[in-house]
């Protein structure tokens, strides 16, 4: 009794073991929400999110329609916050981040009415600031 028990146990581990999960198909990047980036900007609706590490996120509605974010969308992806050679903050697309041809894989990043918009995305103050002082990520989405 115990050999034929121990035949089927053996038998049922076999046929767990050989059947796989289904081979995944390279499609868009997962990305997960809250506390993996410094902030979201939901272009459409000009709102940008700061999410500290610890206490509430900030949300930032744009109002001023001379404070655009680009004068094209931006890519939907994860964008990491980095400083170009001379100083200045900007956005750079990891491989991660699928870009449309042409499209630049770093966007300076100005503060609104700086007079310095073109090429560049125009953000408020405050997310400026925000940006400047927290190294991290941003989730750019639609």
């Amino acid at each position: 009794m115990y050999k034929q028990m121990l035949t089927s146990l053996a038998a049922a581990c076999a046929l767990a073991l050989s059947t796989s999960a289904p081979a995944t198909t390279r499609g868009e990047p997962v990305y997960f929400d809250a506390g993996q980036y410094s902030a979201t900007l939901l272009q459409n609706a000009r709102e940008w999110r700061l999410q500290p590490i610890t206490g509430d996120a900030v949300d930032v509605i744009e109002r001023d329609p001379a404070c655009h974010t680009h004068a094209t969308p931006i890519p939907r992806g994860v964008w990491l916050v980095t400083r170009d050679d001379a100083g200045h903050l900007q956005l750079v697309a990891p491989s991660s981040t699928e870009l449309p041809s042409g499209f630049p894989a770093q966007l300076r990043l100005v503060a609104c009415g700086s007079g310095a918009e073109r090429d560049a995305i125009a953000v408020p103050d405050i997310v400026f600031a925000w940006l400047a002082g927290n190294s991290g990520s941003v989730m750019i989405d639609e």
